[in-house]
């Protein structure tokens, strides 16, 4: 995406001639002025501003929408203070807090299969998993982080993370913010039903979407005064689920389109994905769900500078 903008800022001179500056849209006084109060935001010492908090939803594939929300919201140079995801967006929440630019994040999204993720989609693991009846493992996501980022705490990350699973015995919501990252990661997106639980320190972990779609509160609680929410809703009429696995993925959908629409009250600002026909697990369409981010970003993007510029004036004023 960042070398397609490169490219047209090459070629648009060559098209335009010395006519450029007529070929762009004429700015108004309110974007001059807006644009003028942004560099003079992001300028500012993080003591003298509100910390941003980005809380990024569950959603499985449709969750890579978050990338694209990252890009523009880098390119605008809105300073981020912490981060918290679930599922997917812990995924791609914990990669770019742990400092990970966002086009090496368009670049992972190429090389992303089921085999990343499992070591059981291939025949051997089939055999084991049709006569022992045990679910795959997601066992391969540890080696695809620590491929990515080495053996990571969180403790080491750029920005402040942290991620939740539930434990399958008792329900509870179990918050990751301290150590090993790749194991935390992995037992935030683990989806029931279709993985088994992740044994962790005598817990039976799978994925948090089922008790924090949207990470909001979390986020709220490592200090973040102003939060985005960038959410990617399900969607229940492209297509009726055909096996036992897609039915209890729609299940806990149904469940997060609740959680959303609660936890999304208590955001500052939402971003909306509509990422629409991708199930889950199709993960030839991540680059698909990127790119709805990107537009959504980039529709509200104006909305959203002057909706922080107007929640930091009271702090630029102490």
């Amino acid at each position: 995406m960042i070398t397609y903008l490169r490219t047209a800022l090459l070629i648009l001179p060559l098209l335009f001639g010395g006519n450029l500056l007529h070929a762009l849209p004429v700015r108004t006084e309110d974007d001059l002025l807006r644009q003028f109060m942004w560099q003079k935001f992001i300028q500012l010492p993080k003591e003298e501003r509100p910390r941003i908090g980005l809380a990024l939803s569950a959603g499985g594939v449709r969750g890579f929408a978050h990338v694209g929300i990252l890009e523009v919201l880098d390119n605008a140079g809105l300073p981020i203070d912490a981060v918290a995801g679930t599922s997917m967006g812990a995924v791609v929440g914990s990669l770019y807090a742990a400092g990970l630019p966002t086009d090496k994040l368009w670049d992972i999204s190429s090389h992303i299969t089921i085999g990343n993720i499992s070591p059981d989609f291939n025949l051997m693991g089939l055999f084991r998993i049709l006569f022992s009846k045990k679910l795959p493992s997601s066992s391969n996501l540890v080696n695809f982080f620590h491929q990515q980022l080495g053996d990571i705490q969180f403790e080491d990350m750029k920005i402040p993370f942290s991620c939740a699973a539930m434990d399958i015995k008792t329900g509870e919501r179990v918050v990751f913010n301290s150590g090993p990252l790749a194991i935390a990661v992995r037992a935030s997106m683990n989806l029931p039903g279709v993985f088994e639980p992740v044994q962790y320190r005598h817990r039976a972990l799978v994925d948090g979407a089922v008790v924090d779609y949207l990470p909001v509160e979390s986020v709220r609680s490592m200090g973040a005064d102003y939060i985005i929410a960038s959410v990617t809703p399900p969607d229940f009429f492209s297509h009726t689920p055909q096996t036992v696995a897609a039915y209890l993925l729609r299940v806990g959908d149904v469940r997060g389109a609740a959680m959303i629409e609660f936890a999304a009250q208590k955001a500052n600002f939402v971003l909306t994905n509509r990422v629409l026909d991708i199930g889950t697990l199709e993960l030839d369409k991540l680059h698909k769900a990127g790119e709805v981010g990107v537009l959504e970003a980039h529709k509200n993007l104006k909305n959203l500078q002057e909706d922080i510029l107007l929640f930091a004036w009271p702090y630029e004023k102490k």
